[in-house]
Order: structure tokens, then C-alpha cells, then sequence
């Protein structure tokens, strides 16, 4: 299909074979925007192949935790096979060690859960409606630092947040008042907003995860998608098993296997990817991108038709989120004003005063 051509074309010159995960090495600047770009045009397009891959149907006729189940278990021998690339079978025993394992298992499955309310929200809202509500993690996150750690932020940052806020709210209000192929309903909104808060809250325990263990980064990651496989198994027996007809695949589609390649599989590499050779703040301003991107995506490819007021209140979010990010990297940026008063930024200057002092101490 066209959407797995152009998913492979994106891998290539993005993701090299040799990636080392234990290197440090500054990638160049041309790998950096190559990253950039693959990652938010692949972020653009996952919320649209997920429902993309519905077809014509109201609901996805696969079940919701096959998809992440497969995706998942497949990610698992992924990361066993960049252990084994990177470390040999010392590592790859490492991927199979309990007490690694147990380090990452509820981290994993929170990160499950996150998924389902996902897959379950865009059954009730289209595409381009949870982009611009997932943008609500800044608003969150920040409440969440305020609450847990004391962290604050400036006055300057709060009102960036109450804009990001506002245009959310105009979005869906306008959206849902000019229709054109737009989907909303409370449920939707709900789910969609239920999983930014899961995701808040686990990317704080995944960040300490990562920093308190000492093992390279793919055993982490098979070790964390381990626990993820598991639940999402757990969920499809329970949900689709038990309390359904033991269907537990639904029905599967070519749009349904690109979901789980094109979609979940790349979003994970590539997200970790762009954290190597970039970093966060990067990866924010990359997912204020795609709020655009799937706007467009959804009158291209799924039946949405072009709004001056909704594109203006999406456009909005964007550059709320953009403003938010670079003014949370400018905050870490010491002043160049402090800079240029601080003498030991003038070495010479203070050499030759030093010089001078003692010629003068000398003479008294």
C-alpha cells in the first residue's frame, strides 16, 4: 500500500543500521533535521492511520488490543535484537533478567493502558480532534509539577498555557459548530483527555526509570514493552475473551497492519530516536507540528473539508505550544547579560589587573 511505501522511505535515510545506543556522539545537522522531519511527519500521520485503518465503519472491526498486543510484542524482539547489535549475548541475556524486568513491568503497564484509551478514543473523535487535545499534557504536566515536586512556572509560561487552553476549546467549540466531517462526542473527548493525563504520569516515572538503571538503552526498552505486551494480552482476554466472543482478533485488514508497522512500531523508534539526536524540547515543538499536519491529513485523506476558523483556532495551538517550549528552554539559558559582567569571562583582563596590583604592592 501507499502508506506502508512511504513509511519505509522515511525510515531510510533517518535511522541508520549502525546505530549504536551506547554511543554519545553529536549527531550532524542534516541527521538532526532528517529526524526532526521523519518524526513529525510519521506523528502526523499514526492518529490518521488509526482511523484511517476503520475504513468506512463507524468502529474499527479489529480489536482495539490485538493491535497494541502485536505492536508491542513485536517492538519486544526489536529491542532483543538491538541488544544483541549493540552488546552481544551479554545484553541479550540481559533483556531476559527478572529484576530488570520488574523494574520497568508497572511502567509498562501504564503505558498499555495509555494506548487503549487512545485506540478507544478516536472511535468517538476524528483524528485531528485528539491531536489538538493531547497539546493539554503541557497544561497538565505543568499542574502535575506544580502539585508533586513544588516546581513553578513563570507568569509569562501561565498565560502561554491559558492560550494553548483557549484555543483548545475554540477548536472543538468551532468544530463542532461548522461539522465538515468533524467527530466529537463527550465520551471521545473524555477518553482523549484521560490518556494526555496516563501520559503525563508516565513519561515523570519512565524519566526516573531510565536515570536510576545503569543498563543500555535497548534492554530498557525490551524490558519495558515486556510488560507492555503482556497487559495489552491481558486486556484482549479479558475485554474481547470473557466479556465478549472470543473473537480476539476482529477483523484484520492491510490498513490494519500498516497501523501496527507505519504507526506504533515507527512512533516508538522514532520518537527514541529523536530524543538520541535531539532532545525533549525537539520532540515537543515536533508534536505541536503535527497538530497542523493531521488538519490537513484529515481533509486530504479522510473526508474533512477546510475551515478558515477551525484551521485558525488548530493554528492557535500550534504556536502556543511553540512559544511554551522555547520559552522553558530559555528559563535553562543563563543571561548573556550576566555573562559579559562576569570577570571570569575576561581572563587576560584579569591577568593583567592582577599584574598591576602586584607592581603597585611592590613599591609601597
Amino acid at each position: 500500500p501507499f502508506w506502508l511505501r512511504l513509511a519505509v522511505l522515511l525510515v531510510a535515510p533517518v535511522v541508520p543500521v549502525n546505530l549504536s545506543w551506547h554511543s554519545g556522539a553529536m549527531a550532524s545537522v542534516q541527521t538532526q533535521a532528517a529526524a526532526f522531519l521523519a518524526v513529525t511527519l510519521q506523528r502526523a500521520c499514526h492518529n490518521s492511520f488509526i482511523q484511517w485503518a476503520k475504513g468506512d465503519e463507524a468502529k474499527a472491526q479489529y480489536t482495539v488490543s490485538s493491535v497494541i498486543f502485536v505492536a508491542q510484542t513485536v517492538c519486544v524482539f526489536v529491542g532483543w535484537f538491538l541488544a544483541y547489535s549493540g552488546g552481544g549475548m551479554a545484553d541479550l541475556k540481559k533483556c531476559t533478567d527478572v529484576s530488570i524486568l520488574k523494574k520497568f513491568a508497572f511502567i509498562g503497564m501504564i503505558y498499555a493502558v495509555g494506548d487503549i484509551f487512545e485506540m478507544e478514543s478516536v472511535n468517538y473523535i476524528d483524528a485531528s480532534t485528539y491531536t489538538v487535545l493531547s497539546q493539554a499534557k503541557l497544561i497538565v504536566t505543568a499542574l502535575m509539577m506544580w502539585a508533586i515536586d513544588g516546581t513553578t512556572q513563570n507568569l509569562m509560561q501561565w498565560f502561554i498555557l491559558f492560550t494553548t487552553s483557549s484555543g483548545m476549546m475554540e477548536y472543538v467549540l468551532v468544530g463542532k459548530s461548522k461539522g465538515g466531517g468533524m467527530t466529537f462526542s463527550v465520551v471521545g473527548i473524555s477518553l482523549a483527555l484521560v490518556k494526555v493525563v496516563i501520559s503525563c504520569y508516565v513519561a515523570v516515572l519512565n524519566q526516573k526509570a531510565l536515570k536510576k538503571d545503569s543498563n543500555p538503552f535497548p534492554v530498557q526498552f525490551s524490558a519495558l514493552k515486556v510488560s507492555w505486551a503482556l497487559t495489552s494480552l491481558v486486556y484482549m482476554i479479558v475485554k474481547d475473551g470473557f466479556l465478549g466472543d472470543w473473537d480476539l482478533f476482529g477483523v484484520w485488514s492491510s490498513r490494519t497492519i500498516v497501523l501496527v508497522f507505519a504507526g506504533f512500531i515507527l512512533k516508538t523508534l522514532f520518537n527514541q530516536y529523536l530524543l538520541k539526536v535531539l532532545d525533549a524540547i525537539w520532540k515537543n515543538i515536533s508534536e505541536a507540528v503535527g497538530v497542523i499536519l493531521v488538519y490537513f491529513a484529515n481533509i486530504a485523506f479522510l473526508g474533512g473539508s477546510f475551515d478558515a476558523a477551525v484551521f485558525n483556532a488548530a493554528f492557535t495551538v500550534l504556536l502556543a505550544c511553540v512559544a511554551y517550549v522555547l520559552s522553558k528552554a530559555a528559563a535553562d539559558k543563563k543571561s548573556d547579560v550576566g555573562d559579559e559582567l562576569n570577570p571570569a569571562h575576561y581572563p587576560e583582563l584579569q591577568t593583567s589587573l592582577m599584574a598591576a596590583a602586584r607592581r603597585r604592592i611592590r613599591r609601597c
